[in-house]
């Protein structure tokens, strides 16, 4: 028996947290210092350093362990002046310089540019400032990728989910799923039976065939180095049996958003699809962008969520114990996530995870086929080869997560350039 799971539930009590985690990526309100009086004729290096400054901020989860819990009409108002606070004193006044409904107006990269001009509100917001100072540095020159992306949807409907299948999963969640072929300009439905794993480049014992997470035994190396013509990563390279490799994350989302396909009640968003066309694909600066427009979007469904709570209801049914597979996929904060189950004897036989990150940073796959992280490196302008910012500008932009540091290294002579906090 398949079984199926949705972790989006989890983004119902998050979603307001997810907000300021995301934008907190791009600037950190409490930190800009000064905004105003930054020039954008200042020189190249202060911006670009300001620009890493703002990047570098990055929050974590504040209940560690989870958030499992029966709601009161207590913590429902308590949210609710947790929400409105953030709007008025934040979001609207400071983010957007406008009240969310203005900016729910802009549907295309032009109403946007409109949006811009039409006060000095806007102009001046963070949103404002961030989009000159990104086009004064460049940042909508480099960083593109692979051109396909993808999203598993989220959100499930309070009522079309209540009995789920993971048949039926696509057509009973809010957010469709999906995947953008930039090359072509199509939308498809996404499957979880497209997905396959390549340890080739990876530190896996498991050979170098393609193949289903369902059948995939995980069996890590031992003392590993290195070796950019074998293995040199933990991470795998996953690929869509027709597709290939594929971005996850907040620009995929909104790519997936402004497509036709899916349920005709589903929600839909084209401003970020006609923002890629018009600025002739993804960049550094269209991914922050596609971020940062989802702040406006998360609001309206934390709101959503908070109206939807029947506190009477019960808060936990127990599921029946049963020997099958199941599988559930959501959209976290960085993307395209699912967790595959193989339950034998009332045990777990195998449980394999694939986070937004196995999707960005994954090594080349058995063809060679680079990542979605590593393509958009390539082509990377230097400013300066013993300072190369330019290359964590790009790592930044997926907000993978790396607990650790990102390198720079001389590909001729192997010598260490510079070193990166991603996270």
């Amino acid at each position: 028996m398949l079984i199926p799971c949705d972790y989006s539930a989890l983004l119902s009590v998050t979603s307001a947290l997810l907000c300021v985690e995301n934008i907190f990526l791009l600037i950190n309100s409490d930190q800009k210092t000064n905004c105003e009086q930054i020039s954008l004729k200042r020189d190249r290096k202060v911006a670009r350093e300001r620009f890493e400054h703002f990047t570098r901020s990055h929050s974590s989860y504040m209940v560690p362990g989870g958030v499992m819990c029966a709601p009161t009409l207590t913590d429902v108002t308590r949210a609710w002046s947790i929400l409105e606070y953030f709007r008025t004193n934040w979001l609207e006044p400071v983010w957007l310089g406008c009240s969310l409904q203005r900016y729910e107006e802009i549907q295309t990269y032009e109403d946007f540019m409109n949006w811009l001009d039409e006060s000095p509100n806007h102009a001046n917001s963070d949103l404002g400032f961030y989009w000159r100072m990104g086009l004064d540095i460049g940042l909508h020159k480099y960083g593109g990728g692979l051109g396909k992306y993808v999203s598993w949807g989220y959100l499930p409907h309070e009522v079309k989910y209540q009995k789920p299948t993971v048949e039926g999963r696509n057509a009973a969640v809010i957010m469709k799923s999906g995947v953008y072929d930039s090359f072509t300009d199509t939308h498809t439905p996404m499957n979880h039976g497209f997905v396959r794993e390549n340890t080739t480049h990876s530190w896996y014992d498991e050979g170098t065939q393609d193949v289903h997470p369902y059948d995939r035994n995980t069996r890590p190396t031992n003392n590993n180095v290195k070796d950019f013509e074998n293995a040199y990563s933990w991470g795998t390279a996953v690929t869509h049996v027709d597709y290939g490799r594929l971005e996850a994350g907040p620009l995929a989302r909104q790519l997936v958003a402004g497509g036709t396909h899916g349920e005709t009640w589903q929600h839909y968003d084209g401003f970020i699809l006609d923002a890629f066309k018009q600025m002739g694909g993804a960049s550094i600066h269209l991914r922050q962008l596609a971020r940062v427009h989802e702040l406006v979007k998360l609001y309206r469904q934390a709101e959503r969520c908070l109206r939807e709570f029947r506190l009477n209801d019960p808060w936990y049914i127990k599921p029946k114990e049963q020997d099958g597979r199941g599988w559930g996929a959501t959209e976290a904060s960085r993307g395209a996530l699912c967790h595959w189950i193989d339950i034998e004897g009332g045990k777990i036989k195998n449980y394999q995870i694939m986070a937004p990150s196995t999707w960005n940073i994954g090594p080349r796959d058995g063809e060679g086929k680079r990542g979605p992280i590593e393509e958009a490196l390539i082509g990377t302008p230097i400013f300066d080869q013993t300072d190369p910012v330019e290359v964590g500008h790009v790592a930044r932009s997926f907000d993978s997560c790396l607990v650790c540091t990102v390198h720079a290294h001389d590909a001729k002579t192997g010598e260490e350039l510079a070193r990166f906090r991603t996270a």
